[in-house]
């Protein structure tokens, strides 16, 4: 009779604990399917009434140049958004709104899957829309759940392509650049537009702003039913550049004439860069609301690079513009002195089994350091760079900055190359090149390359002595008013002694001054300038041409250097480039 009961008992306890264990597994499995499979439906069902936040643009700072005229601002438009997981539920409102907007519905549909990982969040599909547009999606917003029309503002580039290089554009923010902002706390969000390239890059966290929120509650159906509250959005920074938009345009037209190339003019002892030129160029206002694919196809293929920055993101050999480097190491190590005459130029120079050519071919005659700058003779400084040593001639141009970025507040500029002993043995093995390349480098050929930036910095640390880093923002201005001073442009002293410094001055001075110098079509009236003309070989094709200066002599305050691609000789083309520009500056009263 016991062992009846105690089985009856067993079997109860076996039965509950299946019974238990049947319906915590029901229990768990509905848990699963709420959370898991159904949570964005359950989500919705939890609350007819949603709260969405929603962005509030903050107005980018503007762009100024540095008398005040507008290079950059921004202008109200409105956007067409969606709401990701409100038309996931509906599909039929993109049919419905592509009709409306004339967009294929496809091209929404690839919207809404790039932007459900933050399916609440607005993703724009068209922007910059006009008010008929406007009208016809809030008139039919009964039929449009998740469709939004917001405000936002939208930059605009008022003088076009002026500048462009130096200015930048802007594009839409990527979901991984979102994402690593949410780390790093920079507030990206679905939809931004922020700096890409140039000034709006560089100083995109500047020029910004904070974003607000407006936070709107809605029916289950994504219908606003009124604004709970908000915060307002805090404006950018405005920016003075250092550019002198009338110089900027000058140069910019001149560089028309040509196949491409690039101007900058600085100022050698407070850093500013007064223009800043590279051409071919393009219009950033391309990029203010969405560049299609045909125009971005034509800009990124086009072989003549409208996008590239030549003033220093392109580097090139800079012929003869180098010959003071040259120079300044034969006088250091006593391969040279002021009033030495070397060998005679007959318009070549035969080392070993090779005969070096003069850009002369009746040759210079018999010459001094002076006039050996001057008339730019190769055959001078072939006799130079044959007992130089290489790593001190990298040393020098390192002390002028040349090799290495200048530090300038943009993107993407690049440091050059001037080679060093050890360059060339990994390049060539120790034994597979000698001092016929160093002739070469003595002329500023063969691996030298150089930007026109660099050169720029170059010649205006030969000016001056010291050795500036540019800057392109003279100040910002905050909401409030308050002012913050740009980058502060560091000075270096250049470490040559005096003596040379000095017979360096003297021979690019009558590269312009002298009669028989090859500058002379960059002479200012009244005003005593040094320069140097540059004539690089191009293997593509015909030379390309440089010429720098810098003006007063005395003290310098203005750097011009002309690049211009397959143009031919310095002084016949770039000098005259850089003529106009010096007597521009210098009529006007400066900048």
């Amino acid at each position: 009779m016991i062992d009846t009961l105690e089985r009856g008992r067993r079997e109860k306890a076996i039965t509950l604990a299946a019974i238990l264990l049947v319906g915590f597994l029901i229990l768990a499995g509905r848990l699963f399917q709420m959370q898991v499979l159904v949570w964005e439906e359950y989500l919705a069902r939890a609350d007819e009434n949603r709260i969405r936040p929603e962005r509030l643009a903050a107005l980018r700072g503007k762009i100024y140049d540095r008398n005040g005229a507008v290079l950059a601002d921004s202008r109200p438009s409105f956007s067409v958004s969606i709401v990701p997981y409100q038309v996931r539920k509906n599909p039929e409102v993109l049919d419905r709104l592509g009709d409306l907007i004339g967009v294929e519905p496809d091209r929404l549909r690839e919207r809404v899957r790039k932007g459900f990982s933050r399916p609440y969040e607005p993703r724009p599909v068209l922007r910059d829309v006009d008010l008929r547009t406007v009208s016809i999606i809030e008139e039919r917003g009964y039929d449009l759940s998740g469709v939004l029309i917001e405000s936002e503002p939208v930059r605009r580039y008022p003088e076009g392509s002026l500048a462009a290089h130096v200015i930048g554009y802007m594009g839409e923010v990527s979901e991984k650049e979102i994402a690593a902002s949410r780390v790093g706390g920079s507030g990206l969000a679905v939809g931004m537009r922020v700096g890409r390239a140039g000034i709006e890059r560089e100083y995109d966290s500047r020029l910004r702003g904070k974003d607000g929120v407006r936070y709107v509650q809605e029916d289950a159906r994504g219908r606003p039913l009124g604004t709970l509250r908000e915060t307002d959005p805090l404006p950018g920074e405005d920016l003075y550049l250092t550019i002198d938009a009338p110089l900027q345009a000058l140069a910019e037209s001149l560089l028309a004439d040509y196949r491409g190339g690039a101007v900058v003019a600085l100022d050698p002892v407070g850093g500013d860069v007064l223009a800043l030129a590279s051409f071919p160029t393009f219009d950033p206002n391309l990029f203010s609301v969405a560049v299609s694919g045909v125009v971005w196809d034509s800009l990124s293929t086009d072989p003549a690079h409208p996008m590239l920055d030549r003033a220093l993101q392109s580097a090139f050999p800079p012929g003869s513009t180098f010959k003071p480097v040259t120079a300044a190491v034969g006088l250091i190590d006593g391969l040279i002195r002021p009033d030495m005459r070397l060998l005679p130029c007959l318009g070549s120079y035969k080392f070993g089994r090779r005969v070096y050519r003069c850009w002369l071919e009746t040759g210079h005659g018999s010459l001094r350091l002076t006039d050996a700058i001057a008339r730019s003779c190769d055959v001078y400084f072939y006799q130079v760079g044959a007992g130089m040593d290489l790593d001190h001639f990298a040393g020098v141009a390192g002390d002028f900055g040349l090799g290495r970025k200048t530090g300038i507040d943009l993107p993407g500029e690049r440091s050059g190359l001037v080679p060093s002993k050890k360059y060339m043995n990994n390049r060539y093995g120790k034994s597979g090149w000698g001092a016929g390349f160093q002739l070469n480098h003595a002329i500023g050929q063969g691996e030298i390359l150089t930007t026109p930036l660099q050169v720029a910095c170059f010649y205006g640390a030969l000016g001056t002595g010291e050795r500036v880093r540019p800057r392109l923002l003279r100040e910002a201005v905050a909401p409030d008013g308050s002012i913050v001073a740009g980058p502060t442009p560091a000075l270096e002293k250049v470490n040559l002694p005096a003596k040379v410094l000095d017979e360096l001055r003297e021979g690019i001075t009558a590269v312009i001054e002298d009669d028989r110098g090859t500058g002379t079509a960059a002479r200012i009236p009244g005003i005593v300038a040094a320069g140097k003309t540059g004539t690089a070989e191009n293997p593509h094709g015909t030379e390309h041409a440089w010429f720098v200066a810098y003006a007063p002599v005395e003290a310098p305050v203005i750097v011009v250097v002309v690049f211009l691609e397959q143009a031919g000789h310095g002084g016949a083309e770039a000098a005259p480039v850089a003529g106009k520009l010096l007597r521009r500056y210098f009529r006007g009263g400066g900048v």
